[in-house]
């Protein structure tokens, strides 16, 4: 198992990565952009943590690129997630445990012409990775003699996902460097689910919208709506 976590968190720093190099590159080509020695430079870097994530302990780092435009990376050791009860109804989510990572990036634009970044109201894209690891038997399926003729195996169940956002908030400076950030983002995550011959428990169990289905994997999107509350300290 250590393997498989292995090779998917490498796979989602390196597709994060890429994506952060990418608007970093953009934002030194931009003839418009703000000189980089109008840096706060105080206050430039926050360490954050996030102590209202659900089922989440995260982590992250915010850096500011240019006089108005941050960069943010963030890992999480994901816990608890969701599926589906007995019915489609969000009051019947069941919680389940997992073993899981969570790598998050956004690109912030800073808007207040009162305060320097990375202080003031911002927006700004939020991209994001998780790659779930469930409990065994998460299904709950009966015990059953491997050596009847009706037993049916079914394997442990993996998920990754893939979440896209645009973040609204504000964050604000608390004495000298203590930093308090509220925030709420809008967007879509696609799940990709494997469980070896589960076949129509993922349907039944997944959250999201059926895109793909077989007897083993299951593609399913669904909307994303979050709160972000923060703590910090700049430096």
């Amino acid at each position: 198992m250590r393997t498989i976590i292995t090779k998917h968190i490498k796979a989602g720093l390196l597709a994060l990565f890429l994506l952060a190099g990418g608007a970093v590159q953009a934002q030194n080509q931009d003839p418009d952009a703000p000189d980089i020695r109008d840096i706060d430079k105080a206050h430039d870097r926050i360490i954050k943590v996030h102590p209202l994530q659900l089922g989440e302990a995260y982590l992250s780092v915010e850096k500011l690129r240019t006089e108005r435009v941050s960069n943010e990376y963030g890992i999480g050791y994901i816990y608890k997630s969701y599926l589906k009860g007995e019915t489609d109804d969000w009051q019947d989510y069941e919680a389940k445990d997992v073993t899981g990572i969570g790598i998050h990036m956004s690109q912030r634009h800073y808007t207040s012409n009162k305060k320097s970044a990375p202080f003031g109201f911002f927006h700004g894209p939020v991209f994001g990775y998780r790659f779930l690891v469930y409990e065994k038997n998460v299904f709950d399926l009966p015990e059953q003699d491997p050596s009847s003729p009706d037993f049916r195996f079914v394997g442990r169940l993996y998920q990754n996902s893939l979440d896209v956002s645009y973040r609204i908030g504000g964050q604000f400076l608390l004495g000298n460097h203590f930093t308090l950030e509220v925030a709420g983002s809008l967007g879509g995550r696609v799940k990709y689910a494997k469980s070896t011959t589960a076949d129509e428990l993922l349907p039944q169990h997944i959250i999201g919208y059926e895109l793909i289905s077989d007897e083993s994997s299951y593609v399913a999107a669904t909307p994303l709506a979050q709160l972000k509350f923060s703590v910090g300290y700049a430096f």
